[in-house]
């Protein structure tokens, strides 16, 4: 087994707010391809409690929320 160097290990400081953004980019990966109601109501709470912890800016909170009609829409138009 070789010997890996102590510099190989060094930690790297998230911040809530790219926390925030990996976990919601997540779900809303996940319900682009599965476009299920719970997962939409999740991706708002998310959205909503990461918003009020001030992880996420009103300004992304607001892309999101454009982001989410828009696939709402284009699921109405698909049906």
């Amino acid at each position: 087994m070789a010997n890996q160097s102590q510099g190989a290990y060094t930690h790297t400081q998230i911040s809530p707010s790219q926390v925030s953004t990996a976990l919601i980019g997540a779900k809303l990966i996940a319900y682009r391809v599965n476009r299920k109601p719970e997962q939409l109501h999740q991706l708002l709470g998310m959205a909503r409690m990461a918003c009020a912890l001030n992880a996420l800016s009103y300004q992304e909170h607001d892309q999101l929320l454009i982001e989410l009609e828009r696939l709402c829409v284009e699921e109405v138009d698909h049906a």
